[in-house]
């Protein structure tokens, strides 16, 4: 198909020498959304046009853990079998898949089954991060008999994916602290507890022959902290929001901030969330993110400058790696095209160690097979949620007016550019229905962006006060779910869907 799209243009993109040795993408494969090996074989083929050459799973419970079956049986989760055919797909393409999984926070899927429940650092339940109530328990306690199963599954995945490299996870443990562990918090402080733990999980993987990665949610305050981090380890500095000279931490609940570990001038962007390593030059990476999470279309102007910001101060200070990150929080809606923009823009910044002019709309036109235009026109969709004059921190008020985030929307939107997005919703949905798309994936391409405007023509409806009726709902629905079933496996699906808010 291809008519009017530029020919060869991503080979004029990487020229000379990268930057970053190491340019990584991660997918989040346990908030919901399992994709098909299909859809991985055609994702792998875009990074090697990116030139990334690295692929990254995330795994919470979305991988067949030996003895662990009440936790993955309903997921459609990746076997074995899978992650070798994935591994040894991605070296044909010069990608090496590394694997990636968490054993500390994010153990929301594992505390949910009762035979789990009591590893939980609150049983009970966690204190809910805004606002008052409690939420479903999601750290675990920790303790000797914990770091020992993280290790584990750990060495199973490594056994399974192949290679002498892993990401441990160990970010956002939210409720650290506050229960099990609250006496020795207490007495020498969180942050010691959490350093304690996340040793008791890296270093048996370090003496393994692992180069071990974590998140360094807890060392972007203290210089001290630095000083415990082992050879054989590197911290991933991750920051999702673009650079800006106005602070948004005040919107965020002064516990959260403290728990995050964000330093006091978090909204300067990676200078800020880098320091700790760049002033005592320990190694670490980068970690931008496509910001298409909790989005349905992306916030690809909040994206642009945070891959870019990345690649800057990760590049002048030496970072060894880059990892862009594309998450799935809360049913993960958003289809992989969706990220496209984010991806290109990150892949480029990520090979010339900054901000590379060019235009992002015919790239993308080139790697799907599309009509001119097409690629602009998806790129133009990831900024319609920014465009509307409300702040939303972490999503777009298109998805948080259909899901129940808990992420608080500071401001309402402005009416007349909700009716200009929709306008350009029904501009963008005539597009695609008639199959701008080429290749093999032409029609999944086309039904999943076909479902993503009809998901934020929903959200708009109440942002606009006109609630869609139960129909439209079931309509948009129902599209989804077929979309989904064309590029991602059935685990899962229904608890997506069932996030929807129907008032």
């Amino acid at each position: 198909m291809n008519d009017g799209a530029a020919v060869g243009v991503t080979d004029d993109l990487f020229r000379g020498e990268p930057a970053f040795e190491r340019r990584g993408y991660m997918l989040d494969v346990s908030r919901d959304r399992v994709p098909t090996r299909a859809t991985i074989a055609w994702l792998l083929d875009l990074l090697a046009q990116l030139r990334f050459n690295e692929l990254q799973l995330y795994i919470e419970h979305t991988f067949t853990y030996t003895g662990h079956d009440e936790v993955w049986r309903d997921a459609s989760p990746f076997t074995h079998d899978d992650l070798t055919w994935i591994g040894a797909r991605a070296a044909e393409r010069g990608i090496e898949l590394v694997a990636n999984m968490n054993g500390f926070g994010h153990m929301e899927r594992w505390l949910a089954h009762e035979s789990y429940r009591d590893r939980a650092e609150c049983p009970d339940g966690a204190p809910a991060l805004f606002g008052d109530g409690v939420t479903p328990p999601t750290c675990l306690e920790p303790t000797a008999d914990n770091a020992r199963l993280a290790v584990e599954l750990a060495r199973e995945m490594v056994a399974a994916v192949g290679g002498s490299r892993i990401h441990v996870g160990g970010d956002e443990p939210f409720e650290l602290g506050d229960c099990r562990s609250a006496a020795r918090a207490a007495e020498v402080g969180r942050d010691r507890v959490y350093l304690d733990h996340l040793l008791r999980i890296v270093e048996p993987l370090i003496a393994d022959g692992n180069e071990v990665l974590f998140w360094a949610d807890f060392f972007r305050r203290d210089p001290a902290s630095m000083g415990r981090i082992p050879h054989g380890a590197r911290g991933v500095v991750w920051n999702y929001e673009a650079p800006s000279e106005t602070s948004w931490l005040a919107f965020l609940p002064p516990e959260l901030t403290a728990r995050l570990g964000l330093p006091d001038d978090a909204h300067r962007g990676f200078a800020a969330h880098c320091r700790q390593f760049v002033q005592t030059g320990t190694p670490f990476w980068v970690s931008p993110g496509t910001a298409t999470w909790n989005t349905i279309l992306g916030r690809n102007h909040n994206a642009a400058a945070n891959v870019v910001d990345a690649a800057v101060i990760g590049a002048r200070h030496g970072a060894e790696g880059y990892l862009l990150t594309d998450w799935g929080d809360n049913g993960h809606w958003q289809p992989l095209v969706v990220s496209l923009p984010s991806m290109v823009r990150a892949a480029v910044a990520a090979w010339s160690g900054g901000g590379a002019a060019f235009e992002v709309g015919p790239v993308i036109d080139e790697l799907l097979e599309a009509i001119h235009g097409t690629g602009d026109l998806i790129d133009q969709l990831g900024g319609l949620g920014e465009a509307l004059g409300a702040i939303t921190p972490n999503a777009s008020p298109i998805f948080t007016a259909l899901v129940d985030t808990g992420i608080p929307d500071l401001g309402p939107p402005d009416p007349d550019r909700v009716a200009a997005a929709g306008t350009v919703l029904a501009d963008a949905t005539a597009l695609f229905a008639e199959q701008p798309f080429g290749g093999d994936r032409a029609e999944v391409l086309a039904a999943e962006m076909l479902a993503a405007c009809g998901l934020a023509r929903l959200g708009l409806r109440r942002l606009a006060g006109d609630p869609p009726g139960e129909r439209d709902v079931d309509v948009a629905l129902a599209a989804q779910r077929d979309a989904w079933l064309g590029s991602s496996r059935p685990g899962g699906l229904d608890d997506s869907l069932g996030r929807l808010r129907r008032d």
